[in-house]
């Protein structure tokens, strides 16, 4: 498993993520990250969940060293980061090299900063948070600050990065139509990225979906996301520039954080759906 290892901590150097609710009846504060936006920032250029854990710095930087390639986003507080000689801003993505070694100095334009790193961290979530609360000493990385050799390890999120990128898909409100056979084949199906896509609109090829009917009798609201099935067969996902409704099959949809990944999935390539029961 891909990991890195502190080699100086900082000054107040913990994991967090957007903190935990509803506990206050038993004494217990939502902890979290002190700055959310700067937070959710580095997080989103990961394509990751709001919800994800991610490292928060404070006045003083850590230094870290990886073990493994990584991709990890910066945020926040300028700690004049450099990536062995080679300076690095923030509110970028950063491509990790196994060896790379990550130093920063004193904080400026700013108290606090956060480092995202592109998988899912390997630490504790205590009540349903990853949130370190350093006064009872739970979640995070073993409750308490980061501190020189700590090891943390991530499991990458790739999937089949090299051949068809695989896309979490939810039902639509027309799921049923599509025969039984079809339903299955929403996520057998490899699809290329149609030339003819654009804005409105991002057309797949591949086989044909089967469904009862191609056509609704009335036209019903549509938003980014959800994934059409017209009289071709050939699935549709409306984009950002698409129509605000439509009159057919509402086969899926997309949450906005696969729609943003979908999104930079150039033209002529593959994409395959996973579908999902829930949220």
């Amino acid at each position: 498993m891909p990991s890195l290892e502190i080699i100086k901590p900082g000054l107040l150097t913990t994991i967090q993520d957007v903190g935990r609710k509803g506990l206050a009846y038993y004494a217990i504060p939502p902890s979290g990250t002190m700055d959310p936006n700067a937070a959710k920032i580095a997080l989103l250029l990961l394509n990751l969940s709001e919800n994800a854990p991610l490292i928060e710095c404070t006045s003083v930087a850590p230094t870290i060293k990886f073990h493994d390639a990584a991709q990890i986003a910066i945020s926040g507080a300028d700690f004049q980061w450099k990536l062995n000689d080679t300076p690095v801003g923030v509110h970028t993505v950063v491509d990790i090299k196994p060896g790379d070694i990550l130093i920063g100095k004193m904080a400026i334009n700013g108290l606090r900063g956060y480092l995202a790193i592109d998988g899912t961290l390997q630490v504790d979530k205590v009540y349903n948070s990853y949130a370190t609360y350093l006064n009872a000493g739970i979640g995070g990385y073993q409750g308490r600050m980061l501190k020189k050799g700590d090891i943390i390890e991530w499991k990458s999120n790739k999937e089949n990065s090299v051949e068809a990128k695989h896309i979490p898909i939810l039902p639509g409100p027309e799921f049923a139509l599509l025969s039984g056979v079809a339903q299955r084949q929403l996520q057998d199906i490899t699809y290329t990225i149609g030339s003819d896509s654009n804005r409105m609109g991002l057309r797949l090829q591949g086989d044909r979906l089967e469904s009862t009917s191609y056509q609704l009798e009335h036209s019903l609201p549509v938003l980014p996301g959800f994934i059409q099935l017209p009289p071709s067969g050939l699935p549709i996902v409306l984009l950002q520039d698409g129509q605000i409704s439509g009159g057919y099959p509402r086969i899926a949809y997309l949450q906005e954080r696969h729609l943003t990944t979908l999104n930079q999935i150039p033209l002529g390539r593959e994409v395959r759906f996973r579908l999902k029961t829930s949220t």
